[in-house]
């Protein structure tokens, strides 16, 4: 199996093949070779999770996502960034109390 065919097995969302080669490629993979777990894959994983999470409203076949969806999906990539020792792309919200008087 090839890191794209493992890719798109791990992440079976409507996106390009282009999508799928770039973020192999930005985490110094190639798509075209023999597919063997790694940071890199789990990171190119999330950078792909971040592009489709990031389109515009999608429906395809029958598929939808939806805010609540994408809100899981951004979950999931920071998961994995965090795992890996890469600060999340969408930081969690923080709160500050401030007392006024």
């Amino acid at each position: 199996m090839t890191n794209l065919e493992a890719l798109k097995a791990v992440l079976s969302y409507p996106l390009s093949n282009n999508a799928f080669i770039k973020a192999l490629n930005d985490r110094g993979l190639t798509d075209t070779a023999t597919y063997s777990t790694s940071s890199a894959f789990e990171l190119a994983r999330a950078d792909a999770i971040m592009t489709l999470v990031t389109a515009p409203n999608i429906t395809e076949g029958g598929f939808s996502l939806s805010q609540g969806d994408k809100k899981s999906l951004i979950e999931l990539a920071n998961g994995i960034y965090e795992r890996n020792g890469v600060a999340p792309v969408v930081p969690k919200p923080t709160a500050t109390f401030v007392q006024r008087w």
